[in-house]
């Protein structure tokens, strides 16, 4: 292990045991101006690097110790010349296209162990006895820069741009990113919801099929959830997943009473092994606008919000049996 920096002479006071992390707002325009600085959105779980007596702590969000989980975390923190420190980021998986892959390291993390997992560090709180959080962020930016400089795989830095926000949105969602977070750059670090730091999400939009519902549990007379389906051929339809959310208490009730028009006693699609109880099957003629934040591993969508319905091919209904 790398010997940790300090002060000699100085005794080095450790950071907390857990710090609450600093919650941005989900704003729908990305700020603009000076006074804010923008960084990407990881699509990762939030982690915390706690360094304290010569012991490296790895914290999610809700101060779960995970820190066998990520073991290239764990090793790169050990190198940090540092006796001790508090770092906020959000640990990832890359994907072949260098986009954040969320799935797999969902899938990893259930299993207890991600080894290929990295941690983006994005801002520090505490660092050799100090505590930072009421100083600029600027300033503990730089800090951390520093602290991180050139370490291997396991812990990077995440850069900020300044300049015009709405501008670097739309250049982070043309490459597949989840989305910015905007800070102000003097703000100081609090824990819990915050309106100094704030995230923009990409949105994609597309139509889908819907292949059957499901009504809702309270009331039977109004969609809980579609079932959605896209063309894989001329013929062919796929699973896109499904959507439980997005429509009103009237529009829920308005589907139902237009989808139990065209029921039908099978899918008409074929289904991965997972089990899709409880959906009543339609024939796939209602196309529905759908937005969304990515797609998983089997490509099914993510985060799907219902829109409206965009066309009901009604030349290809075949009467109730």
């Amino acid at each position: 292990m790398k010997k940790r920096g300090g002060d000699a002479g100085v005794l080095s006071i450790p950071p907390p045991g857990f710090i609450k992390p600093c919650l941005p707002k989900l704003v729908d325009r990305t700020p603009n101006g000076e006074s804010w600085v923008h960084e990407i959105k990881h699509d990762g779980y939030r982690l915390a690097v706690r360094v304290a007596d010569g012991n490296v702590q790895l914290l999610t969000r809700r101060g779960l110790d995970w820190t066998s989980r990520f073991p290239l975390v764990h090793q790169a923190a050990q190198l940090l010349a540092a006796s001790s420190a508090y770092i906020d980021g959000e640990v990832v998986i890359e994907g072949d296209n260098g986009v954040s892959d969320w799935v797999t390291l969902h899938a990893c993390a259930s299993a207890g162990r991600c080894p290929h997992a990295t941690l983006w560090a994005f801002d520090l709180l505490f660092l050799n006895g100090r505590d930072l959080r009421r100083i600029p962020l600027i300033e503990r930016k730089q800090m951390l820069a520093d602290l991180i400089g050139p370490q291997p795989a396991g812990i990077h830095y995440v850069e900020y741009l300044q300049g015009n926000g709405p501008t670097i949105f739309t250049h982070a969602c043309a490459l597949g990113l989840e989305g910015v977070v905007s800070k102000c750059l003097d703000s100081q670090y609090r824990s819990g919801n915050t309106v100094t730091w704030v995230k923009s999400k990409c949105e994609q939009r597309g139509q889908f099929i819907i292949a059957g519902f499901i009504p809702n549990s309270a009331n039977g007379r109004a969609v809980g959830a579609l079932v959605l389906a896209e063309k894989a051929g001329d013929d062919d339809l796929k699973l896109a997943g499904r959507v439980g959310t997005g429509w009103t208490t009237k529009t829920a009730v308005e589907l139902v009473d237009a989808l139990q028009m065209i029921e039908q006693s099978a899918p008409p699609l074929t289904l991965p092994k997972q089990s899709y109880r409880n959906v009543r099957w339609v024939q796939p003629l209602v196309s529905v606008d759908v937005a969304f934040r990515g797609r998983t591993g089997e490509g099914l969508l993510r985060h799907p919000s219902y829109k409206k319905i965009v066309h009901v091919d009604r030349a290809r209904r075949r009467p109730r049996p």
